[in-house]
C-alpha cells in the first residue's frame, strides 16, 4: 500500500469527531504559517506596513482597505469586513472611526481580522488571536489583553456570555472577562 492510500485508509476509520478535530487543526497551522509568511516579508505589521499588508495578495485574499465607518459591525464589534463594491472582487475592513485617530490600534483590528476576511466563517476569535499575536510580534496573552483593551477604547458593548454573538466559554484564554470590554467577543 501506498503513502496516499494508507492516508486515505486512515482518514476513513477517523470518526466525526477526530475529522473535525483534523480540519480544525490543519485551518490553525495553516493561519499561524500565513501569519509568519507575511512577517518574513513585511515585518510585524506597523502603521507603516500596514497599507503594503492589505494589499498583498499573499496576505490576504481580496484587496482590502479601510473604511473608517461603521458599516454593517454590531456594537460588540472594532470592525468588520464586506466586500468592496467599487471594486468586485476586492473587500472593505470598515473599522470604527475613532481607530483612526491610533494607528496603533488599528494596526491591533487590523491584525485581528485578517483571518475573517480570508476565511469568513470559519474563523473564531482563536483563530483570530493566534494569528493576530504573530502578526504583530506579541505573545498570544499579550495580544488577547491588546484586544481587550482595544474593544474597550472604542466602546464595544459588551456581551452576555448567553448572548449567541458571543463565542462559546473556552473560545479565548481563561480569564475573567467582567471589566475587558470585549465582552467574549472581542470584535469577529
Amino acid at each position: 500500500m501506498n503513502e496516499l492510500e494508507q492516508t486515505v485508509d486512515e482518514l476513513r476509520r477517523m470518526s466525526t469527531a477526530e475529522l473535525v478535530q483534523l480540519g480544525e487543526d490543519s485551518l490553525m497551522n495553516r493561519l499561524c504559517e500565513q501569519a509568519r509568511e507575511v512577517c518574513a516579508r513585511h515585518g510585524t505589521l506597523s502603521p507603516g506596513n500596514l497599507e503594503t499588508v492589505l494589499t498583498d495578495p499573499d496576505a490576504l485574499r481580496y484587496p482590502t482597505r479601510l473604511v473608517l465607518e461603521y458599516g454593517e459591525m454590531g456594537m460588540h464589534q472594532f470592525a468588520q469586513p464586506e466586500p468592496d463594491y467599487r471594486n468586485p472582487g476586492g473587500c472593505m475592513l470598515y473599522v470604527r472611526p475613532i481607530l483612526g485617530q491610533r494607528p496603533d490600534l488599528l494596526r491591533l483590528a487590523v491584525a485581528y481580522m485578517i483571518p475573517v476576511i480570508n476565511y469568513g466563517e470559519l474563523i473564531t476569535d482563536l483563530h483570530c488571536l493566534a494569528y493576530g499575536s504573530i502578526l504583530t510580534g506579541m505573545d498570544p496573552e499579550t495580544f488577547y489583553w491588546e484586544i481587550c483593551a482595544l474593544a474597550d477604547f472604542v466602546g464595544a458593548r459588551e456581551l452576555a456570555r448567553d448572548d449567541p454573538q458571543a463565542h462559546e466559554p473556552g473560545d479565548a484564554p481563561a480569564h475573567d472577562h467582567g471589566g475587558c470590554g470585549c465582552g467574549g467577543s472581542c470584535g469577529s
